[in-house]
């Protein structure tokens, strides 16, 4: 039986959550870590179908999972949603996540996720697999207040979990659960490569007279908090309801007011690749990005001066912009510039002087996924 205990790391986002599971070192020492995505969109099974989709071949355990809470059989991945892709639900930017029922569901899938991690690490099965569970969640700044016991107790309120798909019974011993602010997350996520190990030339970063202004953009919400030196200023803590969604929405607008109708995800798509095919014509939609980041980044920058202008703090003290979050993300289109840039030259038209902080390169020299500082730095925080 394998014992001891094992860290759970929950990023919770709308369209997916990342999980990362650490337990034990390696042979030479190093961290034992494993990153996984985990689709948000859940669904009930009716009993009806529940041994169709169990005994079939068409799923397997590895995209599709089914369990079982208080009676009620839910699902997730490929079965939900080709099957039930009609009744599913997922996080809205409406719903707090610490009052969501789709994040319980979450949190039983990352549990069943940091289980099987376990078992990989140790080479054996999950069923072998009996460890404590550090639990370490993210919220945004805003939310820690209201939210941290919430999601505390909805974690604690996890004993067991019962999968069917795969076949999965375990009760679940948690030890501790720690929050972390998003947005600060990420900042550590770029400051440190590991514990207590500062990147070389972001040092800066930590220098009490520097400030720095960190834009969390997810799908449906933005999150916003300044840290001077490595400490959060929390007057600066506040959320507004425009996201990377919002890009996609106004380039649909657009392109519906040339007469081209196409449906959500072939346009969400489109703005990452520069371009939309409508039958078999290709529609190069640079321009129309463009012009939606523009309109993005200024909503989320005058939403800025103004909270900061009640807030008391002068713009002209920002020195630095990070921005993170899977509505930052780099398209896979070089032309197309992240919006990141659009922010900071924006900035700039405030206080000519503030940067935009680089992301960091990975083992193999290319850019850290924006999407994914929080939960390095998350990771980082909980060694």
């Amino acid at each position: 039986m394998i014992t001891g205990t094992a860290k759970l790391v929950v990023d919770l986002g709308n369209s997916e959550t990342r999980v990362k599971t650490i337990y034990g070192k390696t042979a030479k020492g190093n961290v034992r870590e494993r990153l996984s995505i985990i689709d948000n969109r859940y669904s009930i099974v009716p009993d009806e179908k529940l041994d169709l989709y169990l005994k079939g071949d068409t799923y397997s355990s590895e995209s599709s999972y089914v369990f079982e809470r208080n009676g009620i059989y839910y699902c997730n991945g490929d079965v939900c949603n080709i099957e039930m892709a009609q009744t599913s639900f997922r996080p809205t930017a409406l719903e707090k996540k610490y009052e969501s029922k789709v994040t319980l569901f979450t949190l039983i899938n990352a549990f069943r996720q940091g289980i099987e991690d376990v078992a990989i690490f140790s080479n054996c099965d999950s069923d072998n697999v009996d460890v404590d569970w550090e639990v370490y969640l993210l919220l945004p700044p805003e939310d820690l207040e209201a939210g941290s016991q919430a999601i505390a107790s909805m974690v604690k309120s996890i004993e067991d979990i019962n999968f069917l798909m795969p076949e999965l019974y375990k009760k679940i011993s948690i030890s501790k659960v720690k929050v972390f602010p998003e947005g600060m997350c990420a900042f550590f996520g770029v400051l440190f490569s590991s514990k207590g190990i500062v990147r070389k030339g972001y040092d800066y970063l930590m220098n009490p007279v520097e400030s720095t202004v960190i834009f969390d953009i997810g799908a449906g919400t933005t999150d916003i908090v300044m840290i001077r030196g490595s400490q959060i200023v929390q007057s600066s803590r506040f959320t507004k309801e425009i996201g990377g969604n919002n890009v996609h929405r106004l380039v649909q607008r657009s392109l519906r007011s040339k007469g081209i109708s196409l449906p959500d995800e072939v346009v969400r798509e489109g703005v990452n690749t520069g371009y939309v095919k409508s039958g078999s014509r290709s529609i190069d939609i640079a321009e129309e990005i463009a012009s939606a980041k523009q309109a993005v980044s200024n909503q989320l920058v005058d939403a800025v001066q103004e909270f900061f202008e009640s807030s008391m703090i002068s713009i002209r003290t920002i020195s630095n912009i990070l921005v993170c979050g899977g509505g930052a993300e780099v398209s896979s289109n070089k032309e197309i510039k992240p919006i990141s840039d659009y922010i900071v030259n924006y900035m700039k038209r405030l206080s000519p002087d503030i940067k935009l902080v680089k992301i960091p390169e990975d083992e193999e020299g290319n850019p850290v996924s924006s999407r994914l500082l929080n939960i390095n730095g998350a990771g980082i925080l909980a060694e």
